[in-house]
């Protein structure tokens, strides 16, 4: 017999943690009425987006997923991994996420948002198999920010909040030329410049595939051709060409529920039969989430990226639409088109275990101190660094000489 919703409503919350594959791909319907009703819904946080980012991530982590249940039916999620680093100083948790993530959260029912995220903060509390919690691209508004942290402080718990790479957007409301009459002449010039170069090297052609536009089988084509220009790029340097075994894994995985979904949104250019350029993109309830962007490395001199953009942005104006988010980071190449920016937070949470206690001590006092006397004298004493997995996780916007992994119109 179905059990009675007010009933339900009046049990206590009771929090388990998710490790299997079958437990993760079992919250699929469940997770995802939660995020359409969630206040802050968002592509980033509905289940679809998270198998994807599994995909990659299972490959480094283990599933630590925090789900607060009701008379047996799930009413939040805090979607956290556990990184397998047996080298790691300190015992990690973080939120499922991988480079392309714009925004991240908790996942739970509204009107029981404050009960839910006290009962995360309870029982993550009492545990002891982590040190440090570490939680990324959070938006101000966010639940985590809003409620899972001062749940945390009120017990003890000690917390950084800092602010994050903003995600840098264009307003698409108006016109393409009043919102090109603001960029700059150097902008303006230099994408003159690029267009004849391209022109001179053959005939272009700018494809844009989408759901309405081609079948299915174009759409895996376009898929296979968005790798290859990826590995053909500069990032076939990094683990982050979508040609590696993670990303190609979270490509492949997320274009099936995009395409399903009515989310893909795919760029192609061509000049003459060879395609020298892509942008791979979300749309979703009238946002464009820029995830990656690449070119053929060889074909830098006449700069394909940087005129795909260009076309691109400018057929995005007029189909009302709303914003263009072009990824987290403040990189020089977004600046030059907008001056806009959704800032996101970052909140480190120390627990009480001795680890905990001493990565506090190093990265909330002695690491202040060390810039300060830095700033002060000039060289002090060479500074303790991250651990090598620490530092190889944090994905910043220099890691490969200045250039993003999420996105690159630069050549």
């Amino acid at each position: 017999m179905p059990s009675d919703p007010t009933n339900s409503k009046r049990q206590a919350l009771q929090v388990s943690t998710i490790t299997s594959d079958a437990g993760f791909f079992g919250l699929h319907d469940a997770w995802n009425d939660l995020e359409r009703n969630n206040v802050a819904s968002n592509i980033f946080l509905s289940h679809d987006w998270f198998t994807a980012a599994w995909a990659w991530r299972s490959q480094d982590s283990t599933l630590c997923l925090q789900v607060a249940r009701r008379g047996g039916r799930a009413v939040g999620v805090l979607p956290l991994i556990r990184k397998r680093n047996p080298q790691e100083r300190y015992r990690r948790l973080e939120l499922l996420t991988v480079v392309d993530t714009q925004v991240a959260d908790l996942i739970a029912a509204p009107a029981d948002l404050l009960e839910i995220t006290q009962a995360f903060a309870e029982s993550l509390t009492v545990r002891r198999d982590w040190d440090i919690l570490q939680l990324d691209y959070l938006l101000p508004e966010g639940a985590i920010l809003r409620a899972l942290v001062p749940s945390l402080a009120r017990r003890g718990l000690r917390i950084q909040v800092e602010d994050g790479r903003g995600n840098p957007f264009v307003a698409l409301d108006g016109t393409w030329k009043k919102y090109y009459d603001t960029r700059s002449r150097r902008l303006k010039k230099a994408n003159n410049l690029v267009a004849n170069r391209v022109q001179n090297a053959g005939e272009v052609r700018i494809d844009w595939l989408r759901r309405g536009s081609c079948d299915e089988s174009q759409i895996n084509h376009a898929i296979d051709i968005v790798i290859d220009i990826s590995r053909r790029s500069w990032k076939r340097e990094t683990v982050y060409s979508l040609d590696q075994p993670g990303p190609q894994a979270f490509i492949r995985s997320l274009s099936q529920t995009a395409r399903e979904r009515g989310w893909l949104s795919i760029w192609l250019m061509y000049v003459g039969d060879q395609p020298l350029a892509m942008e791979y993109q979300l749309i979703d309830r009238g946002n464009v989430h820029a995830l990656r962007s690449d070119f053929d490395q060889s074909y830098e001199a006449i700069s394909p990226g940087t005129h795909l953009f260009r076309q691109l942005l400018e057929s995005s104006f007029g189909r009302g639409l709303e914003r263009y988010y072009m990824g987290p980071g403040d990189n020089p190449y977004k600046l030059r088109w907008t001056d806009q920016s959704e800032g996101l937070r970052r909140a480190t949470v120390y627990n009480r275990t001795l680890r905990g206690r001493l990565a506090w001590l190093r990265e909330a006092v002695a690491k202040p101190v060390f810039h300060a006397l830095r700033d002060r004298f000039g060289s002090p004493p060479k500074e303790v660094t991250e651990d090598d997995s620490t530092a190889a996780a944090r994905i910043d916007d220099d890691t490969t000489g200045g250039r993003s992994p999420r996105a690159d119109r630069h050549g």
